[in-house]
């Protein structure tokens, strides 16, 4: 008999899970209608990122709200927003306990296997409880907008944007909230802005007119840390000017800001005051009583307390719905801290004084553009609020796909660790991350090489990341020697991670890639050349396999040629080779073809055994190895060059097999019960895959050699687990980053709707089901800490349905897509603009369509794929103007080559006929 979990697989049990060659069931028995679901757009189980009060699915939701780099704030699914964690401490303010960091990142799976719910104590321990809601009042009374006021609540989460969607049986008027920051693609600056917009559409749902007041407060948080009454007052005052009112909340005291900074928060109406009638309060007694004590604003006197009083301030908007009328209202809260301060000297685990350094003294990159919360909000009800239509445009763009919408939704949640402490943006224009929410520091190259969502959606901050970290002398460039260092400026002597050298190379190439011309790649270049020399000279004798110790983003240093790390390797070798023949380098460019053709031919014959490559450990030396196993990353060199449009750099019939095997012996339709079940492999000691939960394996050894991957693993038994106490290999675990690499790549090598395709798809589907808030919040993907950088390789699957290409400095554009591409319709990015991209494949004719949404694309060609049409003219307009163009056929689609660089403006579409 078998059961069946709640990703729709068939597990066999106690059959499918033994040890030997059948580690994995090669038939993974997955369900028919759940297949079904994986392209789909609107079927039944494609629900996509959804919760209701009624299944008890909203407590896990926490989807960050805030600005790239402004701090940490979540919206809950009844939305109210928790886990304030936007003031000046970038360190934790507890010892490492069952809720703090240990916990999140190593012990047991942390979050993962303990998820948290909004108003458990560590919702706090990151940040401040700050007394804030929004309430409704109708003549059939007043109800807070949370599940403590209403019984049926329903969250759709669409990031960057949350709604939430209140109503009760027998109330007036149904509420809907719109919860976001302004978020932009290509607009770095104006979605760092440290702002929540709370957007209230009220409709009346009777036969006769309603009166409304709505309203909101937040208390006056400035300083959070403290209670002290000798070092300051806190200040709560209403300010009506330029369209705008707000509860401006400030601090009071040189003591106060001297130890702490300066520091302001508001509660802003950013409606037209003209429209609704407007009241606030500066001090309120009883927030829910809010409607009874907010008064007009007329000069009302600013109210101080002390800090060891509470302050909170409100303010609301009353107007009248006639039958059947909607309103749409919009409140924001604003900060400002954009100080760096320690709060205590408590140290915990990778809160070393050379990380502390690095943060004091430095401010957030809001602080270049504004000195205060009010500003902030003043900036947000400029322009006619063009910021929220903006962000509003690109979440419409987003969705308006073909795509089904569990892939839309998991391809992006990725990137919102941007939004996190994951990721710091300094006041100097540099960027800095961990690899998680405060875990292992300086924005580590062998964890963020993996992550392909940032560079697409804003790419001057993967620029800068490349120009002001990895290639920059004194911080993670070493120019005596071309090493990349692995942290950064974290550890004063650099390390190397062979992995992370490579990928910052071949990320080099991409970020130029999404440049509007070649500037960006003329300042790197040189730096880059010296750290492909790197690599070249660990390759002693210039076949193309790289077979000495060979550090890595698995913790562990290998010894011998492997698929994985050569693989790599050749990628740099690839992108090196693309980058010298474009700024005039041959010599350099022919080098790397040399290496490049001899390592194309030398990682098969060397490493493929017949069904996928492995790792053949040097003699002699006790390290880890996965040897005979099967890895989940053994081509990921070759993933890269789909992500970049290089071509091969392994052969595709090798490269194929390869990503069959990891289908068949790494997905595992129960993998939690795998890592429990082998332990003689390695302990199950972190969880990102539960018991019932299916995933990809990171290696399984079919064909024996699990034994020999960790020295000493003999000593290690399911009767004896804890004998081995080391890192070991992470052999057991599912690790999402890794996982959507390997779909991505599945997607690209695989024809339309094909067999692999689907595979691909079911690995990332798996990941998305893990992540469903009936389990754990759906927006907050952890590995090694919380919101992990690595998960941003989701895009990667996303860019791997669209068959997507782009070399911006040379206009050109590509697409071809892998799901349903007959009836196509996805979002795209360049380096100047973005909008939507369409087509439809009849017998007769292809029919394409760009769209622009935001920017200008600049175009000299565009390459498409017609599949089985023998296309013989191409018929090109700009908005009804016909352009000269020439047809060129390839291998594996057709280009259209304009006679002139064609410019594609915001509002203006591309359409193009292949017949």
């Amino acid at each position: 008999m078998g059961y069946k979990n709640t990703v729709g697989v068939v597990v066999l049990a106690g059959a499918a899970l033994m040890a030997g060659a059948s580690l994995v069931p090669e038939d993974k028995q997955l369900d028919p209608a759940w297949v079904e679901s994986l392209t789909e757009r609107g079927h039944a189980l494609d629900r996509g990122v959804v919760g209701s009060v009624k299944d008890d699915s909203l407590k896990y939701i926490g989807m960050p709200v805030g600005g790239i780099g402004c701090g940490q704030l979540y919206l809950g699914g009844d939305g109210k927003l928790w886990l304030w964690d936007i003031f000046k401490s970038n360190y934790r303010r507890e010892p490492p306990s069952k809720q703090g960091f240990l916990v999140s990142s190593f012990v047991l799976g942390g979050h993962y296997a303990h998820p948290v719910a909004q108003g458990d104590p560590y919702s706090n321990s990151n940040g401040a409880e700050v007394e804030q809601g929004f309430l409704i009042r109708t003549k059939a009374g007043t109800k807070t907008l949370d599940r403590k006021g209403f019984s049926d609540i329903q969250f759709r989460g669409e990031y960057p944007v949350g709604r939430v969607t209140y109503a009760e049986k027998g109330y007036p008027v149904t509420v809907q909230l719109e919860a976001f920051s302004p978020f932009i693609p290509l607009n770095a600056k104006d979605s760092a802005i440290p702002a929540t917009v709370m957007s209230f559409t009220v409709s009346n749902i009777t036969d006769a007119p309603v009166e409304v007041d709505l309203g909101g407060w937040l208390q006056n948080a400035t300083c959070p840390y403290t209670k002290d009454p000798m070092l300051g007052k806190r200040r709560n005052q209403l300010v009506a000017k330029d369209g705008t009112v707000s509860v401006f909340s400030t601090i009071e005291g040189e003591g106060i800001k001297d130890k702490h900074g300066d520091g302001s928060m508001t509660l802003t109406l950013l409606h037209d005051t003209n429209e609704v009638k407007v009241a606030g309060v500066a001090s309120l007694a009883d927030p829910v009583a809010l409607l009874d004590q907010v008064k007009p604003l007329n000069n009302q006197p600013a109210v101080v307390k002390p800090l060891d009083e509470m302050l909170v301030g409100g303010l609301s908007a009353g107007f009248t719905l006639a039958p059947g009328e909607s309103r749409t209202v919009d409140f924001a809260v604003t900060w400002y801290f954009p100080d760096y301060t320690e709060i205590d000297a408590l140290k915990v685990v990778h809160r070393t004084q050379d990380s502390r350094k690095l943060f004091r003294g430095r401010r957030r990159f809001y602080s270049t553009q504004f000195e205060s919360a009010y500003e902030v909000a003043a900036y947000l009800a400029s322009d006619n609020k063009l910021l929220l239509q903006q962000t509003r445009a690109w979440n419409k763009t987003w969705y308006d796909s073909s795509l089904p919408v569990w892939l839309l939704d998991r391809s992006f949640i990725g990137l919102d660790c941007i939004a996190t402490q994951t990721f710091h943006w300094f006041d100097d224009g540099r960027p800095y991350a961990w690899e998680g929410v405060d875990s292992c520091p300086g924005t580590c190259t062998h964890v963020w090489y993996y992550a392909q969502a940032l560079a697409r959606i804003f790419p001057e901050l993967e620029r800068a990341f490349r120009e002001e970290v990895d290639f920059k002398p004194g911080i993670g460039f070493e120019p005596q020697t071309g090493l990349v260092k692995d942290r950064g400026d974290y550890h004063a002597k650099g390390k190397e991670a062979v992995d992370g050298q490579a990928g910052s190379i071949m990320r080099a190439y991409r970020e130029h890639q999404m440049s509007a011309d070649d500037a960006f790649l003329k300042r790197v270049w040189p730096n880059v050349k010296k750290a492909t020399e790197f690599l070249i000279q660990k390759d002693g004798d210039g076949n193309g396999l790289l077979e000495g110790k060979q550090p890595h983003t698995l913790d562990a240093a290998w010894h011998g040629p492997m698929g994985w790390l050569s693989s790599v390797y050749l990628g740099a070798l690839a992108a090196a080779e693309a980058m010298a023949i474009e700024v005039g380098d041959q010599d350099f460019a022919k080098q790397c073809r040399t290496i490049l053709d001899r390592g194309y031919e030398n990682i098969v014959a060397e490493v493929f055994d017949g069904e996928y490559f492995i790792h053949k450990p040097t003699e002699g030396v006790k390290a880890l190895n996965t040897n005979k196993g099967c890895h989940i990353d053994q081509v990921l060199g070759q993933a890269w060059m789909h992500q970049v449009g290089l071509g091969r750099i392994i052969p595709k019939k090798e490269t194929v097999s390869a990503l069959n095997s990891i289908w068949n012996y790494n997905f595992a339709p129960d993998a939690g019960q795998y890592a429990l079940d082998h332990v003689e492999i390695e302990s199950a000691f972190r969880w990102y895959a539960m018991p019932g939960e299916a995933g990809l394996v990171m290696t399984t050894w079919p064909k024996g050699g699990a034994m020999e991957a960790i020295p000493g693993n003999k000593l290690r038994s399911k009767e004896n687990p804890k004998v081995f106490k080391g890192v070991g290999g992470y052999f057991n675990e599912c690790m999402n980053g890794f996982e959507y690499q390997a779909a991505a790549h599945m997607v690209f090598e695989g024809e339309p709707d094909s067999a692999l395709v689907e595979k691909g798809l079911a690995v990332a589907r798996a990941v998305h089901d893990r992540y469903s808030p009936e389990r754990r919040n759906p927006f907050n993907e952890i590995e090694c800490g919380d919101h992990y950088a690595r998960s941003m390789a989701s895009y990667g699957v996303f860019l791997a349905a669209c068959g997507y290409e782009y070399h911006g400095p040379k206009g050109h554009l590509g697409f071809a897509p892998r799901v349903k591409p007959e009836d196509f319709r996805a979002p795209f990015t360049t380096a100047e603009g973005w909008g939507s991209y369409s087509q439809t494949i009849s017998e007769a004719e292809m029919a394409a369509e760009l769209a622009v949404t935001y920017g200008r694309v600049n175009l000299k060609t565009v390459k498409l794929n017609p599949m089985n049409l023998a296309v013989k003219t191409a018929d090109v307009k700009v908005d009804g103007k016909k352009l000269k163009t020439k047809l060129v056929k390839s291998e594996n689609g057709v280009s259209v080559e304009f006679d002139a660089p064609v410019s594609v403006a915001a509002g203006q579409s591309m359409n193009i006929v292949l017949r």
